[in-house]
């Protein structure tokens, strides 16, 4: 039966096939692992060893001549490389993975290279003869993602032989002295760069910021001093600097209470264009919004046109949405006409505070936004209700909320008329014959509840014979 098959797949152009083998690999890979013990397991040697291997494309290099000339030899097959610092903990493994690491970086060929790097333990790093040979090609480093120590690496080996690095992750733990870095301040094409706090003084970051050259900057913070130092920074970013991503990496097991006083923020006046806050780790909701509150409190941010909250443990931790200082926020930064994208999806607030933060968001096209993911059972207070809906349809004869909206993206527990999402469809595809509108509706992960199928197939029926309107 598998033949036929193959057939078929041999007929078509070698760039189809190499599509379908791409999204056939990726399919059957597991996700790289990412140090976050509330959702992730350590990974297994095996599942390593083949990872570097990239065994699933070795598979399907077998079955015909044609299949192999494809698999072997395009080079994008074998430029991403994902190495765990379990790699390195046995002498036989170790020698297994170089070998197949050598043989991955050889059928790269000379195209650019993607490189991720992470470890069980963050205070360990890879293994060194695992770090020297990937320096050897270090100048075909595009992208890397460092999430490990790298203490008793020879990293001078990196300087200025990074000519092609443009996105840099450096996530080290807090103790990692500032010489063990200082070389990715010698890349000359670096636009994207997030790094953790202690690296706020290095004098790699002072050259970066001295060429103006950043597009994006994050910063991972764990500790109050942290907080002054990241928010003080925010003014000398390039003016090339757009976006700005805060991860908040607060622990819960080893919050400390102090955190629950006032960190005194100085007032900064910022030009960035997007502003994401994240947090890692399960947390304490309440202590982090204060955090949250605080934040947002010291900021003022005239030209923000994006704004998005992300939870790294969501749906088992939500955030608490700091309505009141969001709102001041709006105010003193005229968000109201400059705000166009507000993704809060992975926020818990009512459904009487969204109604007013879109009452003053005139200018939102983009809104993302989500039920709690706890189920609290009778009585439970649900963002997404009929009201709401009722409240966003389009009336011609008053006011409507969001007048620029053109694409909602919902999480819910469907626990509302559901008619009413076609009432609400239509009334924004009905402002005007070219009013575009986007609508990508889900059921929350823990839930079993799905869209009504008479409206799932209205909406289809919808987007099908409407090209302004897309259902997801």
């Amino acid at each position: 039966m598998a033949f036929p098959l193959t057939n078929g797949i041999i007929s078509l152009p070698t760039e189809t096939v190499s599509d379908i083998f791409r999204f056939a690999v990726a399919g059957v890979t597991p996700g790289f692992w990412r140090p976050i013990p509330a959702l992730s397991t350590a990974p297994s040697l095996q599942t390593e060893l083949e990872r570097v291997a990239n065994a699933p494309l070795l598979v399907l290099s077998q079955v015909c001549s044609q299949w192999h000339e494809i698999a072997i030899n395009n080079p994008t097959f074998w430029s991403d490389v994902e190495i765990n610092g379990v790699l390195g903990h046995t002498p036989g493994v170790l020698e297994k993975a170089i070998g197949l690491l050598s043989a991955r970086l050889k059928r790269s060929r000379d195209a650019p290279i993607s490189v991720s790097l992470t470890c069980e333990d963050d205070g360990k790093p890879p293994h060194t003869r695992i770090f020297h040979l990937l320096a050897q090609h270090s100048h075909r480093w595009e992208t890397a993602w460092v999430a490990c120590s790298l203490e008793g690496l020879d990293t001078s080996v990196l300087n200025g032989r990074l000519p092609r690095l443009k996105d840099f992750q450096l996530k080290l733990p807090f103790a990692t002295k500032l010489e063990t870095v200082n070389f990715f301040g010698i890349t000359p094409r670096l636009v994207n760069l997030s790094i953790s706090a202690p690296l706020l003084r290095s004098e790699s970051l002072a050259v970066i910021l001295r060429r103006r050259q950043l597009r994006s900057f994050g910063c991972v913070v764990m500790f109050r001093p942290e907080f002054q130092e990241v928010i003080s920074m925010l003014p000398r970013l390039p003016v090339t600097t757009n976006e700005f991503d805060l991860t908040m990496d607060l622990n819960h097991r080893v919050f400390q209470p102090h955190w629950s006083l006032p960190l005194h923020l100085p007032s900064i006046t910022a030009s960035i264009s997007t502003l994401t806050l994240s947090s890692a780790f399960e947390f304490h909701p309440h202590q982090l919004s204060e955090v949250l509150d605080q934040v947002l409190a010291s900021l003022t941010l005239p030209k923000l046109l994006q704004m998005r909250v992300k939870c790294g443990v969501y749906p088992k931790c939500v955030w608490e949405w700091p309505h009141t200082q969001f709102l001041a926020l709006c105010e003193r930064s005229g968000l109201g006409r400059c705000l166009k994208t507000l993704g809060i999806a992975e926020v818990r607030t009512a459904e009487g505070d969204l109604l007013e933060i879109l009452s003053v968001l005139e200018a939102l096209e983009h809104l993302a936004v989500g039920d709690d993911p706890r189920d609290l059972g009778e009585g439970e207070s649900l963002l997404l209700t009929n009201s709401f809906l009722r409240a966003m349809t389009w009336v011609p004869a008053r006011d409507g909320l969001a007048p620029r909206l053109s694409y909602f993206d919902c999480t819910s527990r469907l626990r509302f008329t559901h008619g009413l999402v076609v009432d609400f469809v239509e009334s924004r595809l009905g402002r005007s014959a070219d009013a575009l509108f986007h609508l990508r509706f889900h059921s929350l992960l823990q839930s079993d509840a799905h869209l009504d199928s008479v409206v799932h197939t209205k909406l289809c029926d919808l987007a099908a014979h409407n090209k302004h309107f897309m259902y997801i």
